[in-house]
């Protein structure tokens, strides 16, 4: 299989990583793997923040969710992936998740491994994850925070399914047949339901039996 197909196909979340250091020469192909990712006019808006600081991974690890906590604990690095929405008002989210992704593409192309963990908050929030992470790592405040990668060497191979294509794919115009006919079994099952629910004597109305 094409080795980049590979890469696609067997990029996992990890949360459990060896205590094994990262070589300067991956962590150079991941990153130049994130300043190649596509963004809107080329306008790069990004910028990474590789944290390698034991003390500062620990207060990340603290104010992400219970899942995540683990992976920044246990990776020996971390990589935030910051964007500036200035340079472009329109697309930076996109921005930051295609460099993110390229990295974890390329760590998985190299025998690592990542636990994507997504913070970008939709307003902003006083108490969301990114503001805490952002006050953390001393971003400044026009600057949004994407997404944080924990990498290293995983401890387990995940294994995870996909749905099959059949399911995903139209051509030419979105079709939702499929969501009709759960729509139209939802509906005639209420009907059944209600029916069911309807009292069938006095007596049962009493009784509070429907």
């Amino acid at each position: 299989m094409n080795p980049v197909l590979r890469a696609i196909r067997e990029r996992r979340n990890n949360v459990n990583f060896k205590p094994i250091p990262i070589a300067n020469e991956n962590l150079n192909a991941i990153l130049e793997a994130g300043r190649w990712a596509p963004s809107w006019t080329n306008s790069q808006p990004w910028r990474f923040i590789v944290v390698k600081d034991e003390k500062i991974k620990e207060k990340m690890s603290e104010a992400v969710s219970t899942f995540f906590k683990m992976s920044l604990r246990e990776a020996p690095l971390a990589i935030a992936v910051c964007v500036n929405p200035e340079l472009d008002p329109f697309h930076f989210v996109e921005d930051g998740t295609t460099a993110t992704q390229n990295m974890a593409l390329a760590a998985q192309s190299l025998g690592l491994s990542t636990s994507w963990i997504g913070v970008f908050s939709m307003r902003n929030e006083k108490n969301s994850t990114e503001r805490k992470v952002k006050a953390i790592l001393k971003v400044p405040k026009k600057w949004r925070l994407i997404s944080i990668l924990p990498l290293g060497v995983p401890k387990f191979k995940q294994r995870q399914k996909r749905k099959d294509l059949a399911e995903l794919l139209d051509f030419n115009t979105f079709h939702v047949m499929e969501e009709k006919e759960r729509l139209l079994e939802t509906e005639k099952t209420s009907k059944v339901t209600r029916k069911t629910l309807v009292p069938r004597s006095a007596r049962e109305l009493g009784t509070g039996i429907v």
